[in-house]
């Protein structure tokens, strides 16, 4: 088994078998292009330290097991801000995008005020282990079983209704670079779609082709939690929106836009 979702070979991105998502046995997860775009963005230099506050991924068409590349671009560049850009080429189509808004980091003395009532899950080894999933077989490798650990409060992630989760990446997104809290983060962030089952996967579709993270910090350790839900309408347009934190508190959250549709034949 291959030890990271992406080899590096000169300017291009070899992805691996780990890469693989559920809804085709020739089309990547949502998690790993996410990753490689969050690298890309994270790597690009700023004037002064800081953090990527939001980031955007739009996917416009199955990202294939195939050579991909990425370039970015600077679209504003300041002392306080940075906005950045990361496009995904497969050859020389476009089939995936991601936009940063990266914010200054410095120490600023806050007053005491009242904050969000939180009550914090249980932490990861209290959870129960999800190695079993609905349609997809094992004769193939995919991201969501076997490049990333998953275990469930309640085994939620299996049942219809709001996910309480942890999620842990079991290989480095490129090999031979260590990943970091953000690019760990920004990767494991397509999992709030599945964390937040509403819908039977065996008569519909659930698609997200787009995912935003907001983070107002960046995690501490491995283990990455997700408290999702899911809101759908008649009209084939859904949304998951998930709280993101760790075993120390909130640090952010996650939206994504759902492609409704019933399956062929559901």
């Amino acid at each position: 088994m291959a030890d990271a979702l992406f080899i590096r070979d000169g300017d291009h991105y070899l992805p691996t078998e780990l890469t693989r998502g559920g809804w085709s046995d020739d089309a990547q997860h949502g998690s790993p292009p996410s990753g490689l775009l969050a690298a890309a963005v994270e790597h690009i230099s700023t004037a002064t330290p800081m953090q990527v506050a939001r980031f955007t991924v739009d996917l416009f068409r199955p990202v294939p097991l195939e050579p991909l590349r990425v370039e970015t671009h600077v679209h504003r560049d300041g002392k306080r801000i940075q906005v950045v850009e990361a496009i995904l080429l497969h050859g020389d189509i476009e089939v995936g995008r991601a936009t940063a808004l990266k914010i200054r980091t410095t120490h600023v003395d806050l007053p005491d005020v009242e904050k969000e009532q939180w009550i914090q899950p249980p932490p990861p080894d209290e959870a129960a282990p999800i190695t079993e999933f609905w349609l997809f077989g094992s004769d193939l490798l995919r991201f969501h079983r076997d490049g990333v650990e998953i275990r469930s409060i309640d085994s939620s992630f299996l049942q219809y209704g709001p996910g309480v989760s942890w999620f842990r990446l079991k290989h480095d997104v490129i090999a031979g670079e260590e990943t970091s809290p953000f690019v760990r983060l920004a990767t494991l962030a397509d999992m709030s779609n599945g964390n937040s089952q509403a819908l039977d996967p065996e008569a519909y579709l659930y698609v997200n082709p787009d995912i935003t993270l907001y983070a107002h910090r960046l995690p501490r350790g491995e283990w990455v939690g997700m408290n999702s839900a899911a809101h759908q309408h008649e009209s084939g347009i859904g949304l998951a929106d998930t709280r993101v934190f760790d075993e120390t508190g909130p640090l952010g959250r996650i939206n994504q836009a759902q492609l409704l549709d019933r399956r062929r034949g559901g």
